[in-house]
């Protein structure tokens, strides 16, 4: 579940009208270009972990590493066929040759990089919680013993026991449409998760009263697209189109459309 802090974003596209289809549904492919003198690269996605990558009631999938994925293609010639995948088992794509790069907010640890190689990092974000607004909980040190939502094998699920969460009654999911609607329907008393999707879901949905925690001292994470380590040419366009699309202006007119305040 692929962390300098995020600030307060407004983010310029819609809320998916549907998200628990797109955890439902991860069978769906969609190509961006056709071109049979171009080589193609199959990317694999958690598609409901807005605004960085998304899908909406008609299974058309967007946001910011879409965007950002295709315009590195443009750049360096190639075509892409994106496929919805939950998040776990989401690597095990890479490993039996069923994807070429995966993608959706992944943090880039030394674990990790261990088995697999990461693109240079395109994003920086952090840890935060969220709660009630009423909640008693005021810090990540008042998580301790209380119900903390995570996903299974990300770091929010490190954090949550680093900081004593119950997890015996907690109530663990695979997304982050899953893990905010833990909250508003009173099954967790907070959950953790990137600050990105968080920020998100709160900008989209006002009159649910809800409050952020964040902690300056906790480590910042870097996201990165992933991809076998024996595909050094494709590590090697995907660093190069990142580049590009960073000194062309591209980069940055994208972070606006996500992320401006």
């Amino acid at each position: 579940m692929k962390k300098v802090l995020l600030s307060l974003m407004v983010l310029g596209v819609a809320a998916c009208s549907d998200n628990t289809k797109q955890a439902e549904s991860p069978t769906t492919t969609q190509t961006t270009a056709e071109s049979t003198n171009k080589p193609s690269y199959r990317v694999v996605s958690e598609v409901s972990y807005a605004p960085f990558i998304m899908r909406d009631e008609n299974k058309k999938i967007s946001g910011f590493e879409y965007d950002l994925l295709n315009a590195i293609a443009a750049k360096q010639g190639f075509t892409l066929t994106f496929e919805p995948h939950t998040w776990e088992g989401i690597f095990d794509t890479l490993d039996s040759n069923r994807a070429d790069i995966i993608s959706a907010g992944l943090s880039i640890t030394e674990e990790r990089k261990q088995k697999w190689s990461f693109s240079d990092a395109y994003f920086q974000t952090s840890i935060a919680a969220l709660v009630p607004d009423n909640s008693p909980i005021k810090s990540f040190a008042d998580l301790k013993a209380r119900k903390v939502g995570f996903q299974k094998g990300a770091l929010s699920e490190q954090f949550a026991k680093q900081f004593g969460a119950d997890l015996s009654n907690s109530q663990p999911s695979n997304t982050s449409w899953l893990r905010w609607k833990s909250i508003v329907s009173n099954g967790n008393e907070a959950i953790i998760d990137d600050v990105g999707p968080l920020k998100y879901y709160e900008k989209q949905y006002p009159n649910e009263k809800v409050r952020i925690i964040t902690d300056d001292s906790l480590p910042k994470f870097d996201y990165g697209f992933a991809v076998r380590k024996t595909d050094a040419e494709l590590l090697n366009k995907l660093n190069a189109g990142l580049a590009q699309i960073k000194q062309d202006g591209t980069y940055d007119r994208l972070y606006q459309q996500y992320f401006a305040q």
